[in-house]
């Protein structure tokens, strides 16, 4: 059995290697790092409420968000003396909406601000 040593002209017994961890990092590396763990946080708490919100409306028997009653059927009201367009949007007027557009809406459906007694006015869900 052979055993051969090939020596190099490097010196080996006392390598010169730099210390990388003693010099400081510039400050926008650490403004990305903060910056992608902030955005990863958020990523994880909106998607949380996401969860959260579809599994408690799975509970209550409503899942997702809140629906627009577009499949609705139309709901017909009939005029009664005395009632105006601020009345009627004030009874059909949608959770969250102003009420002026709904007076609004109503005002294109019975084609002006006339009500007559007994007119009857089709309210589409949703308005």
């Amino acid at each position: 059995m052979n055993t051969s040593v090939i020596y190099s002209s490097y010196d080996i017994t006392n390598p010169q290697l730099q210390n990388f961890a003693s010099r400081p990092l510039p400050q926008k590396v650490y403004r990305r790092r903060r910056l992608a763990f902030l955005s990863l946080v958020g990523l994880v708490v909106f998607l949380g409420v996401l969860m959260a919100n579809e599994i408690i409306g799975r509970i209550h028997g409503v899942p997702g968000g809140s629906v627009v009653e577009a499949a609705g059927n139309p709901v017909i009201y009939v005029v009664q003396p005395g009632d105006t367009l601020w009345e009627i949007a004030d009874k059909f007027n949608p959770e969250g909406t102003d009420i002026r557009y709904t007076v609004d809406e109503l005002s294109k459906v019975t084609g002006g601000a006339q009500l007559q007694p007994g007119q009857r006015i089709v309210l589409n869900s949703g308005l």
